[in-house]
């Protein structure tokens, strides 16, 4: 029972049902799993059991060292049956790393294929040291020398965008097609989406989306992208994540217009091995076990998986399907998969929407399934005549896993005799500690329960409190998106009753006007709203985030794009900060989250030129003693956009940014003699100003100022 995962408490209850004189307790049963569990090992190491086991089982496996040392560093095994799959569905393989599934914390390469059934089957596993492109490359070389050729090597692999192990597979595979997958990358533009976008905006933005991964034509793909442009040209941060990092490099890599030229078989994400990845971990149950458990998890998955993909096999070789039942799939009868049959069922559909007109049609099935398309099984139908066989790709005919994997000629090819010679011929001609290290190395071979290797250490985290383990407790982390789902979830959780609003609105009235007090008496009027953000030192950057129209929750965001456009243009801002580039940006990078020193503080005015110009917005800063306004130096802010285009905030408490919202129409105060000295000398301040900037901007980079400046009539 503990061989087959029977849980501790299971165990004792079999116990007492059997034999209800029993009167074993839970402690007694610990006990003999642990006894059990040892004695299996026996005088092995973990490793030589490990091997041990992987021989008795006949599978093919590699090993690697570290460097100088005896310390596993990779290691790569798969069933012999598996290979047989491989060889026979060889079109596609999908490849993707898990986590927590051993104590270690070595990451698990999973890789996998489909057959004509529809079904995943697993190709390899590999526990990698990191996963670096040193260690994807040789586990896909181990990988590549399970085909029996050349030509049966995958056409297609799908992963998603792991630079690493994109840059192993082009490395190893140079001829397979890479795509990416179309889930991932849609959950990560949705992301980003909530972050940008409004919510009332967010659907129609994501269906225009869709229109462009889902384009048949690189017409109706130029249109689409064209209409997403128009429809965020307000939101140009979000266009440029879109385009620089999903469309310009990868788009032929999941936009359908060019996926659809290659024989995917329908897959484009990588859905199968997250499934495989799932399955797994219901077999490890914990992620606290050594390498043996993950084998001995990993070998019973396999023979379950086995078994269903040839029952699948049997039910179609024997049983025909209620709806294929008529005349025209007769050809296709106990010949081809199920799954196939339904496909072209589907196209069937299709026929009468499409006929037999072939642009219409588009016949992307025929080139990414290699089954007929809708226009093809029209004119068979108007001429009366059945499906035919030689139709459908050879890929849905294969019912077996019986591949024959060696032939006479590949025996002959691994002949060992020239082999042995050398190697009697080379422990004559050395001293006895050369022949006793190169038997050793023999030896591992054949014996590999021999083998010196040791297990890797294990990962002791060193810093924070201690964790209590859990025992379920394989389950993967939250993807990026799932994170943002979740933030947005909890602010909705968060929204107060109708009592605590009141109450919170009379607190921020409380403190607006506790606000407003410390701005000047003749720039109160002008404020219509003060919106506190939270004060951990990025008070800042959260005011702006917030006035941009994200969350103040995107102050990093904010912090990491203005360090960016100060390196894009660092001989400009070298001018503007007087050489103390380095210095600014250096407070806009943190190397922890939560409350930052005042070295991390957004200072003005140096910021506010990089904040005008990175958005081009006007950004205006109030407090007590100072008040300034930043404009882009490069280009003016829309004259249709002006009111969005204007950033208000407060420097309050002598420590503290919050966001201000200023009125859109509020008439000077007649009387108000002070304020009219004050705009008589801020424009006199202005001319004389805005004359020498610009004249210093003509000194330092003439190209840097755009003609479409406002003038200063206009200002």
């Amino acid at each position: 029972m503990t061989k087959y995962k029977l849980a501790p408490r299971f165990i004792l209850n079999a116990l007492k049902v059997r034999n209800e004189t029993n009167v074993t307790i839970p402690s007694q049963i610990y006990k003999a799993r642990s006894t059990y569990r040892s004695s299996l090992r026996g005088p092995y190491t973990e490793m030589q059991h490990l091997l041990k086991l992987i021989q008795q089982e006949n599978y093919v496996h590699w090993t690697r060292r570290r460097e100088n040392s005896d310390i596993l560093r990779d290691i790569f095994w798969t069933h012999p049956d598996c290979i047989k799959l491989l060889n026979t569905f060889h079109f596609v393989l999908i490849c993707d790393s898990t986590y927590k599934t051993n104590r270690y914390r070595l990451p698990l390469l999973e890789i996998v294929g489909v057959t004509s059934t529809s079904l995943t089957f697993s190709v390899g596993f590999a526990y990698l040291e990191k996963e670096r492109q040193d260690n994807f490359i040789w586990a896909f070389e181990k990988v590549r020398m399970l085909f029996k050729s050349e030509s049966l090597i995958s056409k297609v692999i799908v992963t998603d965008r792991d630079l690493a192990m994109m840059n192993a597979i082009s490395v190893v595979f140079p001829t397979s097609i890479h795509l990416l997958c179309r889930f991932h990358i849609e959950k990560n533009v949705g992301a980003r989406c909530k972050q940008y976008v409004k919510k009332d905006r967010q659907e129609e933005v994501m269906d225009l989306w869709k229109k462009i991964v889902y384009s048949t034509s690189v017409e109706e793909y130029d249109h689409h992208l064209q209409q997403f442009e128009i429809l965020c040209a307000d939101i140009i941060l979000f266009v440029d994540y879109v385009k620089d990092s999903w469309l310009t490099p990868y788009k032929e890599r999941f936009v359908n217009v060019w996926t659809n030229r290659v024989m995917h078989l329908g897959n484009t994400t990588s859905n199968r091995v997250e499934s495989a990845h799932w399955r797994l971990k219901n077999m490890l149950q914990t992620s606290f076990g050594d390498l043996c458990k993950s084998w001995d998890a990993v070998n019973m998955m396999l023979k379950n998986q086995i078994c269903i993909i040839q029952s699948s096999f049997q039910k179609t070789i024997k049983d025909v399907e209620h709806g294929y039942n008529s005349q025209f799939f007769q050809n296709l009868h106990h010949c081809v998969s199920r799954k196939c049959m339904k496909l072209i069922d589907n196209q069937l559909e299709r026929v009468k929407i499409v006929g037999t007109n072939k642009t219409e049609c588009g016949c992307s099935i025929r080139t990414t399934h290699g089954l007929p398309c809708a226009c093809e099984l029209a004119k068979l139908q108007i001429n009366g005549n059945a499906i035919p066989l030689d139709s459908i790709h050879d890929f849905w005919k294969q019912l077996s896993i019986a591949h024959e994997l060696e032939d006479e000629e590949s025996l002959s090819d691994y002949d060992f005799s020239e082999e042995l010679e050398a190697m009697k011929a080379y422990m004559k001609t050395h001293d006895i500690i050369s022949q006793r290290i190169f038997k050793a190395k023999v030896r591992e071979v054949v014996f590999p329960h021999t083998t010196s290797i040791l297990a890797p250490p294990e990962k002791v985290r060193t810093k924070g409190a201690g964790k209590k383990k859990k025992e379920f407790d394989t389950p993967r982390d939250p993807s990026y998106w799932e994170y943002v789902d979740a933030s947005q979830e909890s602010a909705k959780a968060r929204q107060p009753s109708q009592s605590s609003q009141r109450s919170a609105r009379q607190q921020s009235q409380s403190s607006q006007h506790s606000f407003k007090t410390q701005f000047p008496t003749y720039i109160r009027p002008y404020i219509e709203d003060i919106v506190d953000v939270v004060a951990d030192g990025n008070c800042g950057f959260r005011a702006i985030a917030a006035l941009l129209g994200w969350t103040e929750e995107s102050w990093a965001l904010v912090r990491s794009q203005l360090d960016k456009e100060i390196g894009l243009h660092k001989d400009v801002y070298s001018n503007v900060f007087d050489d103390n580039v380095e210095s600014v940006r250096n407070s806009l990078k943190i190397s922890k989250l939560g409350a930052q020193g005042k070295d991390k503080w957004m200072s003005l005015p140096d910021l506010g030129y990089v904040i005008a110009t990175l958005y081009n917005v006007i950004l205006v800063s109030l407090s007590r003693n100072l008040n300034m306004t930043f404009f882009p130096l490069n280009k003016s802010p829309s004259k249709e956009t002006f009111g969005q285009s204007l950033l208000a905030i407060g420097f309050v408490n002598e420590n503290h940014w919050v966001q201000i919202k200023l009125k859109s129409d509020c008439p000077l105060p007649p009387t108000s003699q002070k304020w009219k000295d004050f705009c008589s000398d801020t424009t006199k301040s202005w001319e004389v100003a805005y004359a020498s900037r610009m004249k210093h901007w003509e000194r330092i980079d003439p190209s840097f100022i755009n003609s479409s400046c406002i003038s200063l009539n206009e200002d």
